[in-house]
């Protein structure tokens, strides 16, 4: 069994660090209630860390706190996905027109090494980290434009996404469709030529979008 207490001494940051990605991976779902005992027995803390790191889920909108209930799993409504959607959408197309044009080098090869290690994870039929690369490589693009205050946003803001596209297992992805989405993107990076780029991407997201609303749909009652 692994050991999943907690070690290194910036507890605050790693207690919110790690219950972040449990609730975007999916291990806490929407409406579950955290129960303070079960968590500092998991990651091995005290209450004090656990509480303070909540201040920080609840400021992203990803636990509430109540008198009553205390802290519990937000859920996430499709109007407000979808509303950080084209946030995110917005930041995305931009960071491309960005990095088209200021992106370093190295930037742009490790773009194109993401890439083709979704090739891989492709050739191997494994979805989940077929998914998390393609994840990768949108955020690499957002921190290749170079900008720093569009990828603190950016960051706040996929993680919304990301929640609503883990729940219950990753969705059924033309993988074949996004590998052919992205090399060509990449392609059109590399040369920078940003309104082919641009284009290109705006494709891609609109793939994803409705990869986004499929997921969504799974939730609307019957």
């Amino acid at each position: 069994m692994n050991d999943t207490r907690i070690q290194r001494s910036s507890l605050q940051s790693e207690v919110c660090n790690r219950l972040r990605q449990e609730i975007i991976d999916g291990v806490w779902r929407p409406g579950t209630r955290l129960q303070e005992r079960l968590l500092c027995e998991r990651y091995g803390i005290s209450r004090s860390p656990l509480r303070e790191s909540y201040q920080s889920l609840v400021a992203e909108g990803l636990i509430e706190v109540t008198p009553n209930r205390g802290a519990v799993v937000t859920a996430p409504t499709p109007e407000k996905t979808m509303q950080n959607f084209e946030l995110l959408r917005a930041l995305e197309v931009l960071a491309v027109r960005l990095a088209c044009r200021s992106a370093k080098e190295d930037d742009l090869r490790g773009i194109a090494d993401l890439d083709e290690q979704m090739r891989d994870t492709m050739a191997r039929n494994d979805i989940h980290d077929f998914l998390k690369l393609n994840n990768a490589v949108h955020r690499a693009i957002v921190l290749a434009s170079g900008n720093e205050p569009l990828a603190d946003v950016h960051l706040v803001t996929s993680r919304q996404i990301i929640r609503v596209q883990n729940l219950d297992g990753p969705l059924t992805h033309r993988a074949s469709e996004g590998m052919h989405q992205h090399d060509e993107i990449i392609a059109a990076l590399v040369a920078r030529d940003e309104e082919r780029a641009v284009r290109l991407f705006e494709e891609h997201l609109d793939t994803v979008e409705e990869n986004l609303r499929s997921r969504l749909r799974e939730f609307e009652p019957a």
